[in-house]
């Protein structure tokens, strides 16, 4: 039987996608353990410029940043009849260690704002953050790059889905002591990155992720 995380893209529409993937899934729990699945392996982990862009874009690209699987993640769930919310929280650059160019993460902004996305789940809201692809997952632990460079993360962390919510590897880069908040779409985050990010690194920002993206390729590359 076809694992239905591996849906083929014939019609790349949130609704069309949620249809498919749920067909049998029967509690809250079962739909939200298939759209988790599906976001964190089936789209990639991949820098994709713009970063607003729409949860069928994400689709149609198959890889994104936090921003754009949380999009995702949140559009799927509210299409299954979930509640969903985003998280914008502070990070550490260390986030993206071995993921951008050393021009570029020399000088990242350190904290930077982060997405994940919250699902509401017996009668508690859950993270259920899906940006890192299993096979990334996997490429940090082999390569140490990243969070596999730090044996206290590696030690905890975990991405299989479970009840009781998914704490994404970034998240373990949380900025202690910087106030985190929430909304039920991505305009606080927009406006952050609009009134926040100095134009030089608007202007740089599609040639920045142009080269993170050929980073990701070769280490993907390098795992076949």
């Amino acid at each position: 039987m076809q694992d239905k995380r591996d849906i083929p893209f014939k019609e790349e529409s949130v609704k069309t996608i949620v249809d498919h993937l749920l067909y049998n899934a029967k509690t809250d729990t079962e739909k939200l353990e298939k759209i988790y699945y599906f976001v964190r392996d089936t789209i990639k982990f991949g820098w994709v410029y713009p970063m607003e862009i729409s949860a069928e874009e994400v689709l149609r690209n198959k890889r994104g940043v936090c921003m754009q699987k949380s999009n995702l993640l949140v559009a799927m769930a509210r299409e299954a009849g979930l509640k969903a919310r985003f998280h914008f929280l502070l990070v550490h650059k260390n986030a993206l260690e071995d993921f951008l160019p050393v021009f570029a993460y020399k000088r990242w902004a350190d904290t930077f704002p982060h997405t994940v996305p919250e699902v509401y789940l017996d009668k508690r809201w859950i993270s259920v953050e899906a940006t890192f692809d299993k096979e990334l997952h996997e490429i940090c632990l082999k390569k140490k790059i990243n969070f596999g460079k730090h044996d206290k993360i590696v030690g905890i962390i975990a991405i299989e889905f479970s009840k009781d919510g998914v704490k994404g590897h970034q998240q373990y880069c949380h900025a202690e002591g910087k106030e985190s908040s929430y909304g039920e779409d991505l305009s606080e985050l927009t406006n952050f990155m609009k009134n926040n990010v100095v134009w030089w690194k608007k202007i740089l920002q599609p040639f920045i992720f142009n080269k993170a993206q050929k980073i990701m390729d070769e280490l993907r590359r390098k795992n076949k």
